[in-house]
Order: structure tokens, then C-alpha cells, then sequence
């Protein structure tokens, strides 16, 4: 027993629209996590922006207040790396989830593909056969380039989550000499 057209263009569609929904589901999701720590670094850094100052006001002495500001701005910079940290975990998060949903329906997409070109090249006119090859040859070609397109994406995030590893561990070696200097000049 075959389907007919109309119910397999009807099946497609409600699979394609599901499909598109399940993608971008994660994108929504990711863009929701970065508004959410955008809007929680704001009010940290007002919190913190107006504790700095009153300490700063506060101080009587030249040395305190430049230690201070010294110490503001190391906690600035460790906090602009954890806040990158966050950004490439939730881009992580976000690009392992689309993946996981894109090869899932990568998967029903090359069946429903698979079952289409049976299909037609049982029903197809003779002399269809270079058609058939060349959609065939097509389809392989779309299903390697979205390959392709998901080893770069996975390589991309690794190489930006390395890197953030790197320069955090390298703001973090210098600004423990630097802090532990602030404080020495600060008691003197």
C-alpha cells in the first residue's frame, strides 16, 4: 500500500514546521540565558560599582585610595572573565543542544529523503536515471557540507573555550603578584 501525494506533502510539512520549532527551541533557550546573565552582571556591577566608590570616598589616605582602585580593577577584569566563561558555556550548551536536535531530524530528513527517491525512481520515466544520479549526488553533497559546517561550529566553540581558559589562567597569575603588591604598599 502506497501514500499519496497529498498526505506525503502534508506528513513533510508538519515535519519540517516540527523540525523547525525543535531548532529553534535551543536558540530562544540561549538567547534567554544571556539576557539573564547580562541583566545579572548589570546589577552586580551597580552594586559593586557604588561599594567601590563609598569605600574610595571614604579612604583618608592617597595610598588606601589608589590600593583600592588597584583592587576594583583586578576584580573587574576577573569578573569580565567569568563572565566570558559564562557566554562560551551557554554558546556551548546552545550548540550542543541544536546539534543534538539537527541530527535527530538530519536523520528523519535522509529517511523521508531515502523513501521520496525509492518512490519516484520506482514510478520514475525511463530515461530519468541522470536526474535520479545527479539528486542522489546532491543530496550527498548537502549531507557532507552539513557535516562539515558541524565539525567547524564544534571546533570553534573548543578553540573559544580554550582560549578563555588561557587568558583567564594568565589574568590570574598576574593579578596575584599585583594584588599582593597593592596590599604591601597599602600597609606602608
Amino acid at each position: 500500500m502506497s501514500v499519496s501525494a497529498p498526505e506525503q506533502f502534508r506528513a513533510n510539512y508538519q515535519a519540517g514546521v516540527a523540525a523547525f520549532f525543535a531548532l529553534a527551541k535551543p536558540i530562544v533557550e540561549g538567547m534567554q540565558a544571556v539576557t539573564d546573565l547580562n541583566v545579572q552582571a548589570g546589577k552586580a556591577a551597580l552594586a559593586e560599582s557604588e561599594a567601590t566608590l563609598k569605600g574610595a570616598l571614604q579612604s583618608s589616605n592617597p595610598v588606601e585610595f589608589f590600593a583600592q582602585q588597584i583592587g576594583a580593577s583586578q576584580q573587574a577584569a576577573a569578573k569580565a572573565m567569568s563572565y566570558g566563561r559564562h557566554l562560551v558555556d551557554i554558546a556551548t550548551t546552545t550548540q550542543n543542544e541544536w546539534m543534538q536536535v539537527a541530527q535527530a531530524n538530519s536523520g528523519e530528513q535522509e529517511q523521508r529523503f531515502k523513501a521520496f527517491s525509492e518512490g519516484f525512481t520506482q514510478h520514475a520515466p525511463i530515461g530519468s536515471e541522470a536526474f535520479i544520479a545527479a539528486m542522489n549526488s546532491t543530496f550527498a553533497a548537502v549531507n557532507n557540507a552539513a557535516e562539515t559546517m558541524r565539525g567547524v561550529t564544534r571546533q570553534a566553540i573548543e578553540t573559544a573555550q580554550s582560549g578563555f581558559q588561557n587568558v583567564a589562567a594568565s589574568a590570574q597569575g598576574a593579578a596575584q603578584p599585583a594584588a599582593a603588591k597593592a596590599a604591601g604598599t597599602a600597609k606602608a
